[in-house]
């Protein structure tokens, strides 16, 4: 039996390490709420929101989440691939570290100005996304679409030209550089 939340504001809710199931969320916002450690199972959200939230090592198996904004939160150590197809997911001033999308279509997703050091986009269609003004320190990028992916002011990344699709993608100066770490040149003044 499903229970349906619809255009509701959670607001400084604790559901730490608690089990949540078979609900669904539409429309809905989670404000300053702590969800750390807690089980999603075969739950829906469509069209939510979360801000200023802690989701660190939420379980999302057998869940959907589409049209999800996540701002100002944290949400660490997370395996978004576990979640149900498809996923559609935007992250903006937010940690998203430790994290795995392995082998999600994530294309058009927004990665604006977070921390998303040690995430997983392996596998990935990560076409037109946009990780501008991003940390992605030891991130791992291998047999990834990154078509048309904005990196512009992106800090830490290494992207081995190699393994991955990057046509029409937009890099800038210094980041960029870091190709040349893949292709064993050797830049000398």
């Amino acid at each position: 039996m499903e229970i349906l939340h619809q255009h509701k504001r959670f607001e400084n809710i604790s559901y730490e390490d608690k089990v949540v199931e078979g609900r669904e969320f539409y429309d809905c916002t989670f404000y300053k709420s702590n969800l750390k450690g807690c089980i999603f199972q075969e739950c829906i959200f469509e069209k939510c929101t979360f801000e200023d939230c802690d989701l660190s090592l939420i379980n999302v198996k057998r869940t959907a989440l589409t049209g999800i904004q996540v701002i100002n939160s944290k949400a660490i150590g997370i395996l978004w691939c576990n979640a149900s197809n498809p996923l559609s997911i935007s992250f903006h001033h937010s940690q998203i570290s430790y994290s795995n999308f392995y082998g999600k279509n994530l294309k058009k997703s927004q990665f604006v100005k977070c921390v998303a050091a040690d995430v997983d986009f392996s596998e990935c269609n990560l076409s037109t996304a946009n990780f501008s003004g991003t940390d992605l320190r030891n991130a791992r990028f291998f047999n990834t679409d990154l078509t048309g992916a904005s990196f512009v002011d992106t800090e830490n990344y290494f992207i081995d030209p190699k393994t991955n699709k990057i046509k029409n993608a937009k890099f800038n100066l210094p980041g960029a550089l870091s190709f040349l770490t893949a292709l064993d040149i050797v830049l000398v003044d």
